[in-house]
């Protein structure tokens, strides 16, 4: 499968949100194939995983819940596709590009694009409808920016509210709740989200365990 072919079945359909899958992680050459022995090297490279995980904080789709799966690399992927057997449309906002050959990152992307590849065969096996609500999916590595040489490539990255649908779309689209999966809310998802709780949106945290637990966001430092 090349990675065209990945971003096709991640962007299948006439979903309304697929048009936000951002597109970064599956550019590649069209004439990069990976086979399931690409895949396992690529595996034991990257340390990551190719399995799909139990939900436990939601048993079943609710139309007016979308969900922010904010997972250290590549495990937002793997939740993305339980949350799709669960009725949610995963939606991967992977925003992070590669460092050079023999070069070193401040953020390991390379478990997140061969988990994707990985994840579209599976996406093939579930029968996802152009009306699920959907689970945008986010690598809580992305604002690491420590760095130990001025030579380590920053490819750390921010989410802006441009990159994702507005507070009246969601509402407009029949949700005003909103999930947040993670270790704790980023301060990129703080800035965003307070302006869609001044428009209604109610939030709910959860660790990945625990039932989701209603949340304030604070208003950000540097709010405008």
């Amino acid at each position: 499968m090349t990675n065209r072919e990945a971003f096709e079945i991640w962007t299948s359909g006439e979903s309304k949100w697929v048009s936000w899958v951002r597109p970064v992680p599956f550019v590649m050459s069209d004439n990069d194939k990976m086979n399931n022995n690409d895949l396992d090297q690529e595996c034991e490279k990257c340390f990551a995983s190719y399995d799909i995980p139990e939900v436990f904080y939601i048993e079943e789709q609710k139309k007016d819940i979308a969900i922010f799966v904010d997972r250290c690399g590549y495990c937002g992927v793997n939740e993305g596709l339980s949350l799709a057997k669960l009725g949610w449309r995963p939606i991967p906002l992977y925003n992070g590009t590669n460092e050079q050959p023999l070069a070193m990152a401040l953020v390991d992307n390379h478990g997140i694009r061969s988990t994707l590849l990985w994840g579209a065969e599976v996406l093939k096996t579930i029968s996802l409808k152009d009306d699920d609500p959907p689970a945008f999916l986010l690598d809580s590595n992305r604002m690491h920016r420590y760095k130990m040489k001025v030579s380590v490539f920053d490819n750390s990255w921010d989410l802006y509210a441009q990159d994702i649908p507005s507070p009246e779309y969601f509402i407009s689209s029949g949700i005003d709740k909103i999930i947040i999966v993670g270790e704790k809310i980023h301060k990129d998802l703080r800035t965003i989200f307070y302006g869609f709780q001044k428009k209604g949106i109610r939030f709910f945290f959860t660790d990945g365990f625990k039932k989701p637990e209603t949340v304030r966001i604070r208003r950000p430092f540097r709010w405008f």
